[in-house]
This record gives structure tokens, C-alpha cells and sequence, in this order.
């Protein structure tokens, strides 16, 4: 009963297309004892209102695979407009699939959505820090269930000078020292979802035409940002386009 005094003043916000999967955070949550101030099911609506100090969370979740927006897209808009806001990832797929992008973009963490255990202690370690930091790993020792790094905060990726562009667009391969390499490798299904994000497709669209769902359009489109080092969907797709001729 005084723990969970202790920590009803920690609030909380959640962003996840899942209506059924916010009513059960919110309340698996509440029961740990942290207050649910808000809950989005758009990743623009969510911004919005972390945008707003007087509707900023103590800590932020949110889910990796939106319907409007990638989660890392909303941690990456989210950072630069309140750059303190603690956030943490939250997925019903495998955390590994979002590790690097979701740290880059300013995510303390991405924990599976059936952890609350781990969820619970990495919100009560933000919150109690204030600040992003490393989240030690309260879960069953699951490989992946939980991903953390403190440098990968401060390491957003920058874009390239002019003068790096035009090197890189005439060595795509090249091992520059300045520029990370590219692998350029795409699987069949990467190379698919990639051509019709160039041609201007949306995901329900991609899902629809490829027959798959969106979770794993966006596990595949992570994945070739992985590759390709790029920062966000859209840095991928104009790589893909330069370089693949998509």
C-alpha cells in the first residue's frame, strides 16, 4: 500500500492504435499505481499534446507500429519538442526488431506489451531520474525483451553536407570514414514494401497489395533502415530511390 502511494504521482501517457491494448495498459498500470493522465490512438494526436507542457507525462509509451505514424517517428517528434520527456517503447512484436532506431529517435527502452513487470520498473526508473537513462532489466532474462542505452539517446543521426551527398551518390559503398556504410542488400519483401513507399503508397495500401500486415511492414521497414543507416522512413525511401533506382 505505500509503494503504491509512493508512486501515484507518476503519470503516465500511452499512444497505441489498439484500443483494446490501451484499456489493458491503463489498467494493469493503475493497479501498479501510476496515474493514466491521457491515452492517443494516433501518433500525430499524441505530439500534440506532449507539445503542451501542461499535458506532458511523467513518461511516455509508445507503441512501435501506429496506424498514422511509426512510434519512433512519434519519440523523434516528441524529443525535439520537450527533449526531457522520458519515453518508452512498447510492442506485441519482437523489441529487438525497433532497438536502434527506437534509442536513436530518444526511447529509453522498448519492452514487450506482455512485460508489465518490466514496464512498471522502467517507468518508475525514469520518472524517478527525471531524465533518460539506463533501465536495467527487471524482466525473466527473456533475450530482447528489454533494449536500453544511454549514448544512443544523444546519437540522433545528422544528414549529410551537400559535398558527403554528392560523394556518397558517387560511392554508394564507399567506407568513408564520416559516413556509415550502407548495406544495400534488401530481401524480396523489403524491396517490395520500399518500391511502394517510393511510389507513393500508403501502408494500409502496401498491406492490402502485398498481403501482409502493417506490424511486419514496419518490422521490414526498420529492418532496411538498419541497413541503410538512415534516420526515418523517408531518409530510407529517398536512399532506396537514389541508389536502387526505385
Amino acid at each position: 500500500m505505500a509503494q503504491n502511494a509512493q508512486h501515484r504521482s507518476v503519470s503516465i501517457a500511452m499512444v497505441d492504435n489498439d484500443r483494446m491494448a490501451l484499456m489493458a495498459l491503463s489498467s494493469l498500470l493503475t493497479r501498479a499505481g501510476f496515474t493514466v493522465i491521457w491515452t492517443a490512438q494516433l501518433g500525430a494526436a499524441a505530439i500534440q499534446r506532449c507539445i503542451r507542457p501542461q499535458d506532458r507525462p511523467d513518461v511516455l509509451l509508445a507503441d512501435m507500429a501506429l496506424s498514422d505514424m511509426t512510434g519512433i517517428d512519434v519519440c523523434r517528434a516528441v524529443r525535439r519538442w520537450a527533449p526531457d520527456l522520458p519515453m518508452v517503447g512498447v510492442t506485441a512484436y519482437d523489441p529487438a526488431v525497433y532497438r536502434d532506431a527506437a534509442l536513436a529517435a530518444g526511447a529509453a527502452a522498448v519492452i514487450s506489451k506482455d512485460d508489465i513487470a518490466t514496464i512498471a520498473a522502467t517507468v518508475r526508473e525514469l520518472s524517478t531520474s527525471r531524465s533518460p537513462a539506463i533501465i536495467p532489466d527487471h524482466g525473466t532474462g527473456a533475450p530482447d525483451r528489454t533494449v536500453t542505452s544511454a549514448n544512443a539517446l544523444h546519437d540522433v543521426p545528422t544528414q549529410p553536407s551537400d559535398s558527403s551527398a554528392q560523394s556518397m551518390q558517387a560511392h554508394p559503398h564507399s567506407t568513408q570514414s564520416s559516413q556509415p556504410q550502407r548495406s544495400f542488400a534488401l530481401s524480396a519483401q523489403q524491396a517490395a514494401i520500399m518500391r511502394r513507399y517510393a511510389d507513393g503508397r500508403s501502408t494500409e495500401e502496401i498491406a492490402a497489395e502485398l498481403g501482409i500486415s502493417k506490424g511486419t511492414i514496419f518490422s521490414q521497414v526498420a529492418r532496411v533502415r538498419d541497413k541503410l543507416h538512415a534516420s526515418d522512413r523517408d531518409e530510407a525511401v529517398a536512399l532506396c530511390r537514389r541508389y536502387l533506382r526505385m
